[in-house]
């Protein structure tokens, strides 16, 4: 439900292995990442402090590693690092996950709560009188229509797997009621995550979202503005709902692929923010002097494989894959010793999970048996596609894999780098690959895991169906009791490790990298920028 949970306190610097926090007084996050709050200034080694009351007016650059395919919700990619912030900026969010505290917070949204005890039915209470940009109401018949269209298989939604099933009915102009094909305690998180970025329903009528998106987000786009593969431009919504916000006049979005490159932009003045997932970046930004808020998830950065055809439908060969790799070859080699090798899918801070239950890899000898019995004494050839995003970092690993797999008899690895949103197109809407380079960002295992492992998910990352893995996500879901819930992801882990679905080699870390010019910096869900509060320094 969307409304305050106290918790830890954040602490005043960052930290790699900062506890968790909670979600309610009988629920344990799974792993909470923690955003810098503390007051405005320096922290004892100079570097800048994310918190802080903006003066109004300025423009505020921020840098992203890959353009958008589209501006609308239906095709865009909410995650931190591709399209979430850009969101964020133009539509603003009905709910989010406050990472600090664990709760999930409303913001368009006065309130959502389930309705009965087994938690099907909720009900969304949308706060008076917002308006889109083209002055159309944000009402309870808007969200309706952004959900209904998400569900719709020919739409193909990024965001069809959270929409579908449910049924929404309005009760009055700013409540929605909506029944969820299955009972979930954890729908609000749902929302947060997949399903908070909503449109103009008159916009979406005119069939050109993508180009000239239109919502009530603290900042908008004007006729010409986008510069594709160069600038997105977006000036201040003289009409958002929340007075006094935005301070900025605008902000501009530009597309850098190289982390190392988006740091060294900052350190020179000539950007001001990024969101980033390469250890060796942040790292980079802390040297140099740079504010940095970290936010530590469960997830990572792994492969996964096509577990449904092709060379990868046996299980042995995705374990053979894992042992013949080393996520610390790949820290120590990529990330020069900056990351923390994964042990799994769940971070090594969780307590919804088992520490013990590490997933294999790193064992050449029994990589090598493995592919032996596939392979038949290397007379069967195991061949298949890496596709990866062309960022340095991932062609860095990705070399790092072929040059590793190919050196057993008849194994044979080839590697495609694709730009961003080809990539995420081909890999999470096509569905079309051998094995992918991946990173999943949770703040809590709901909705994200259940989304990326359930059997017939259209978020499956691996056509992955395994009963044991489907009943042990839903009884995760329809609880809110601490035991239960890691009793039901440790099923989870055992069966993983069982079949290799995904090979986790990086623990996910998301870090906001600031200039000492910045202020107001929050983030939210998995590391998206609170554009009504984010500001340049008094």
């Amino acid at each position: 439900m969307v409304h305050a949970r106290p918790s830890h306190r954040p602490s005043h610097r960052p930290s790699r292995r900062s506890p968790g926090g909670f979600r309610k007084p009988l629920l344990l996050l799974a792993t909470a990442g923690l955003v810098l709050v503390s007051g405005c200034g320096s922290d004892s080694q100079g570097r800048p402090l994310a918190a802080g009351t903006p003066r109004q007016g300025g423009a505020l650059t921020v840098l992203l590693p890959g353009e958008a395919r589209g501006l609308d919700p239906f095709s865009a990619s909410y995650i931190n690092v591709t399209d979430g912030n850009r969101m964020a900026a133009l539509y603003d969010m009905l709910v989010w996950t406050n990472p600090s505290t664990g709760s999930v917070e409303p913001q368009v949204a006065d309130r959502l709560t389930a309705k009965d005890a087994t938690s099907k039915t909720w009900q969304l209470v949308l706060r008076p009188g917002i308006k889109f940009t083209d002055g159309e109401p944000y009402d309870a018949a808007a969200v309706k229509a952004n959900w209904d269209l998400h569900a719709d298989p020919a739409v193909q939604s990024v965001q069809r797997a959270a929409a579908a099933g449910l049924v929404t009915r309005v009760v009055d102009p700013l409540t929605l009621e909506v029944t969820l094909p299955q009972p979930n305690a954890n729908f609000d998180r749902m929302v947060a995550r997949h399903l908070s970025f909503i449109a103009s329903p008159k916009a979406i009528a005119g069939g050109k979202l993508a180009e000239n998106p239109v919502g009530a987000g603290p900042f908008m786009l004007r006729a010409g503005n986008w510069v594709k593969n160069q600038t997105l431009t977006l000036d201040r919504n003289p009409g958002y709902w929340k007075s006094g916000a935005p301070y900025l006049d605008r902000v501009v979005f530009k597309v850098d692929p190289d982390p190392m490159h988006e740091v060294a932009a900052i350190k020179d003045g000539a950007a001001d923010v990024t969101i980033t997932v390469d250890p060796l970046a942040a790292a980079a930004a802390e040297r140099d002097g740079l504010g940095t808020s970290q936010m530590l998830l469960s997830g990572g950065q792994m492969l996964s494989f096509n577990t449904a055809k092709g060379p990868f439908a046996q299980s042995e060969a995705r374990r053979a894959v894992a042992y013949a790799l080393s996520g610390e070859t790949i820290n120590n080699e990529v990330f020069q010793g900056t990351g923390t090798v994964a042990r799994g899918i769940f971070g090594a801070n969780t307590p919804l999970a088992s520490i013990q239950l590490a997933a294999p890899g790193n064992d050449p000898a029994t990589a090598a048996q493995l592919f032996d019995q596939v392979t038949a004494g290397g007379t069967r050839q195991l061949a298949a596609t890496l596709i990866i995003p062309d960022t340095p970092a991932t062609v860095r690993i990705a070399e790092y894999v072929r040059t590793t797999l190919n050196k057993y008899p008849g194994v044979s690895i080839g590697v495609e780098a694709l730009d961003l949103p080809t990539f995420i197109h081909r890999a999470n809407v096509e569905q079309r690959f051998d094995v992918k380079v991946d990173q999943v960002w949770l703040d809590d295992p709901e909705p994200g895991l259940f989304g990326l492992l359930s059997g017939g998910n259209a978020g499956n990352c691996c056509f992955y169906n395994d009963p044991e893995v489907n009943d042990a996500l839903t009884d995760a879901r329809q609880t809110s009791d601490v035991e239960a819930r890691r009793n039901a992801y440790t099923r989870v882990q055992v069966a993983l490790n069982r079949d290799m679905p995904m090979w986790v080699y990086q623990e996910a870390v998301a870090v906001g990298v600031f200039s000492s010019k910045v202020t107001g910096v929050q983030m939210f869900n998995d590391g998206v920028f609170m554009f009504d509060r984010i500001g340049m320094k008094r």
